[in-house]
């Protein structure tokens, strides 16, 4: 008996019987094997065109596979249940399924096999409905039923057109799996990117228009900007918002001089990045002869340009944050703003809201005062100066006595401070991060660690101060408020990190259900010495609960503070800027504020919040895609070389190894030939079936790089040896 089309439809039907005769019990494979075997037993290798088949009927959705191996129908053309449909966000994965969370629920509870989407993309909000009688699983099996509102429009593309005007679109956006019909094609060429508006989606098909035609593929920065669009930012300003922004002038009439605390003669000091054009943050630290400090943070006064409700208000809002890519800097206000009225520039009269401390030796904030002030950076330094300074390698021979007395007091009370939020329990979490080196023509040419010293670590202590200063004294006066939170981690989450830490001689003596933060630095400085800390440490912090803006104070976790809030960067970060504006119409100017004004910018307060929320998510997801971009456009100059790292994730097809630069890259299976690995889901390890080997978390490799894809933004690897754990 030879194996021809009618023979294989003939195994598909009599494979789908003996499931449907089962009425919903699960089959091993095995079993199907063995009531057909009798049957087909004359076709050369009867045993592999059988299993074959099952895995096919699989991969269609025919049939479903339980996590047992055991076999039941699948998804298509199931029953569904109508009289209870549900309402949640789709998040669909590389395979092109979807995983469904309700909205009051933090982790996906339903399952929608491909064939069932209906025309659901990533992001969606859907209305689906289940299975009925699904198999016991962890997912729920559903049907898409409707879709609500689509997570975007618009998406970024390159077309292909051949000679007879036929074209062919692919999307960037990997998830998107529908074709696109474009109402016109007039005026675009072979190889451009493009930034498509879809008009109407149907389960096949997605109609849309041209937006925008973002340049050729080959241009310098076009794959930047790809992405930069495909995320949902604009990057350019609308000539409204730019005409707006120039009618703004520096211009400190008397009436701000009578409301403002005259600091211009105090030696205060920017200290930033030696890249940066934006200054946000001055300090002045001067030691008492009690052995207090007094600690003066002025932030640049963004509100007094950025008035409420204005066209630059709604544009800085819809921002939310300037987003920080390889060789460029979208900002969230106007160039003049951001770089020259709000920015605190040496030499200059800036406007500004200080917040003055006076700090105990043992790190307590002691008395709180804020308010608006104008002042005169005295010297604009970047960080390498001042680390050079305290390292005495740089006596600063230009600078005046003064002022370098300030920075070493400014160091003393850094240290005071970092002890302090050591004791109460501040989580450190030293993940290295990636510093990606471009050309004149974007193109990579290295990628190292970003190294921070003692300047960085003094200013981020300082601006928590005053973070946390302006909570503390907005909590007293009870009003209405933004803040920076942070909740607890998922009990559940950290205990898969507290099992996959242990295995790596992570040693953890407290209990997990009431881990306080305290514990957790505990956790750290007690396995200092462990080989694998990077590896824990980014295993760590994938488990805490993301940070956020609220309206509802619930502390900071990460931090160990009760009241935290961002205050400190107006000119990056709109939330900040919120919060510059309640203190003036409810403290600075509050009998002169419009009561309307405050009572809407009150009421708007949580949906600004969340809306601030989703735009730093976007915004990170941004900068995570332009630098996976440059990663795989780097590796692709180093196809073929070998290199060593550490395995940092493992899942049933394969696993990811990092590399001492951060970049990461995936093994898969059929690339590990030495040996025929399975995945045990018990102890997430990937075993050797003839030598035992074992791979897991932190495990050490030899490996080569076999595979690289800008557009894909994927690197290959192959293994080349095991090395030690």
């Amino acid at each position: 008996m030879n194996i021809n089309k009618k023979s294989v439809m003939s195994v598909k039907q009599d494979v789908i019987d003996i499931v449907l005769n089962e009425n919903g019990r699960p089959i091993p494979s095995g079993i199907i094997l063995r009531k057909l075997e009798e049957q087909y037993k004359e076709i050369p290798n009867y045993k592999n065109v059988i299993y074959r088949m099952i895995d096919y009927l699989v991969s269609t959705g025919e049939l479903k596979q339980l996590k047992n191996k055991s076999i039941v129908m699948g998804y298509i053309n199931a029953p569904i249940d109508l009289t209870k449909l549900k309402q949640g966000i789709i998040l669909i994965n590389s395979k092109g399924s979807g995983f469904i969370t309700l909205d009051n629920e933090k982790r996906a509870s339903f399952y929608v096999f491909r064939t069932n989407l209906n025309g659901a993309q990533n992001g969606d909000r859907v209305e689906f409905a289940e299975m009925q009688k699904p198999p016991k699983a962890d997912l729920k099996d559903v049907v898409v039923t409707k879709i609500i509102s689509h997570a975007k429009d618009f998406y970024v593309g390159f077309i292909t057109i051949d000679e007879h005007n036929n074209y062919k679109i692919k999307v960037d956006d990997e998830k998107f799996y529908l074709d696109i019909k474009l109402d016109s094609i007039e005026g675009l060429v072979s190889g451009q990117k493009i930034l498509i508006q879809i008009k109407k989606y149907e389960t096949k098909v997605a109609y849309g228009t041209v937006s925008r035609v973002i340049g050729h593929v080959g241009d310098v920065g076009v794959d930047i900007l790809s992405i930069v669009y495909d995320n949902g930012v604009e990057p350019d300003f609308p000539d409204t918002v730019i005409d707006y922004a120039r009618t703004l002038k520096l211009d400190i009439d008397d009436y701000q001089r009578k409301i403002r605390k005259d600091l211009t003669n105090l030696p205060i000091v920017t200290i930033d990045p030696a890249t940066s054009k934006d200054f946000d943050d001055a300090i002045y630290v001067q030691k008492k002869p009690d052995g207090k400090f007094y600690l003066s943070v002025s932030i640049a006064d963004v509100s007094h340009y950025v008035k409420f409700k204005t066209i630059l208000d709604e544009e800085a809002l819809k921002r939310g944050c300037s987003i920080y890519l390889v060789d460029r800097v979208i900002p969230m206000l106007p160039h003049n703003l951001s770089d020259d009225l709000c920015s605190l520039n040496p030499n200059v009269e800036r406007l500004t809201l200080t917040c003055d401390m006076i700090i105990r030796t043992n790190g307590e904030i002691e008395d709180i005062k804020i308010y608006p002030a104008i002042i005169k950076s005295h010297r604009r330094y970047n960080y390498d100066e001042v680390n050079a300074f305290f390292d005495k390698k740089d006596d600063l021979v230009q600078d005046s006595s003064e002022i370098k007395t300030m920075l070493l007091e400014a160091l003393e009370l850094h240290k005071i401070l970092d002890k302090a939020k050591k004791q109460r329990g501040y989580i450190n979490f030293e993940v290295p991060q990636p510093v990606i080196v471009v050309d004149d023509k974007g193109v990579p040419t290295e990628i190292m660690k970003y190294e921070s010293g003692v300047a960085q670590h003094m200013i981020e202590d300082f601006m928590v101060a005053a973070n946390e200063a302006v909570t503390i004294y907005a909590e007293k006066q009870k009003w209405p408020f933004i803040y920076r939170v942070h909740d607890r981690p998922n009990i559940d989450r950290l205990k898969s990190f507290a099992l996959e830490a242990k295995k790596m001689g992570f040693k953890i003596n407290t209990d997990l259900k009431n881990v306080q933060p305290n514990d957790i630095a505990k956790w750290i400085a007690d396995n200092h010495d462990n080989p694998n800390l990077d590896l824990i440490h980014m295993m760590l912090l994938r488990t805490m609960a993301k940070a956020e803006y609220n309206v509802k104070n619930i502390g900071h976790f990460g931090l160990a503070l009760k009241d935290y809030t961002h205050f400190t960067s107006p000119i990056r970060r709109y939330p900040d800027l919120m919060v510059h504006r309640i203190y003036w119409m409810c403290e600075f100017e509050k009998n002169k504020t419009n009561e309307g004004n405050r009572r809407e910018m009150q009421s708007l307060l949580a949906e600004q919040a969340s809306l601030s929320s989703k735009n730093e998510l976007r915004s990170i997801k941004c900068e995570r895609d332009v630098a996976a971009m440059k990663f795989a456009e780097y590796m692709q100059q180093h196809i073929g070389e070998e290199f060593e790292g550490f395995v940092s994730s493992i899942y049933p097809f394969g696993l990811f190894v990092q590399l001492p630069n951060t970049i990461e890259g995936f093994i898969k299976l059929e690339n590990m030939k030495n040996d025929f690995y399975t995945y045990n889901d018990k102890t997430n390890e990937l075993v050797g079936q003839k030598t035992g080997q074992r791979f897991s978390l932190g495990t050490k490799l030899k490996i080569k790089v076999i595979g690289a894809n800008k557009e894909t933004r994927k690197i290959e690897f192959s293994m080349l040896s095991y090395l030690k754990k």
